[in-house]
This record gives C-alpha cells, structure tokens and sequence, in this order.
C-alpha cells in the first residue's frame, strides 16, 4: 500500500484497496475513465454502439486502480456508483481537468495583454 493508496468499501461491506493512477500511466487511466463516463452516457441515451466497448474499458479502469487480483474478484454491479466516483476523485481528475484548461485561459489573456501594450510594429518593406 502507497502513500496514496485509500480504502474503499464495497455495497458488501469488504474493504478494498484503491490505488491512484501511477504518473507513467495518468495518461491512459484518465483516457479510460473518460472514454468509460462518455460510454455510459451514450447507453443511457441507447446507442447500442457503445456495448461492446463497456466492458474492455471498465475492466482497464478498475485493474488500474484495484491492482490486487483477490480486491477486484470482490467487486459486483451495484459497487460501481461509488466505485468510479472514488477512482475519479482519488485521482483527482476534476482538478486534472479544470487547472491546465484554467492556466490555458491565463496564459491567453496575458499573451493578449502583452499585445495590446506592445504592439508588434509593422514590417517595412
């Protein structure tokens, strides 16, 4: 277990151990996290197109926050609410999300700022 590593209780009442997203890795588990929100969005909306795809993509978000073979034998349908809700938030993908789109903007309005102060002069030809 890892400085970050939380417990987690299932409906059942077992505790499992969640493991964020090793930095190597963000990349992929925020990709599939998102890609897995995205999906049950669209099956809520019965788009059938997106079936076959639930399940490879569950399964890749729940090894890679519950590496032990015996936490995730525990896991059934109805821990799932909860489940990705922990995973999202221990991962903090929010912040993930929001801070760079945020740091973004700020870097544009100081770009803009710069260009409304010192003009770039035209060229002479």
């Amino acid at each position: 277990m890892s400085y970050y590593s939380r417990p987690h209780t299932l409906a059942s009442g077992v505790t499992i151990t969640l493991e964020p997203w090793p930095y190597k890795a963000f990349a992929a588990g925020y990709a599939d996290l998102r890609t897995l929100l995205k999906a049950f969005r669209e099956r809520a909306s019965d788009s059938p197109d997106q079936e076959e795809h639930l399940q490879p993509l569950l399964d890749r978000v729940l090894l890679a926050a519950i590496p032990s073979d015996e936490d995730r034998t525990q896991v059934h349908g109805p821990d799932l609410p909860d489940l990705l809700q922990a995973i999202f938030d221990l991962n903090r993908v929010e912040d993930v999300a929001a801070k760079p789109l945020g740091l973004y903007q700020r870097l544009l309005q100081a770009e803009l700022s710069t260009l409304e102060t010192h003009p770039t002069p035209p060229e002479s030809t």
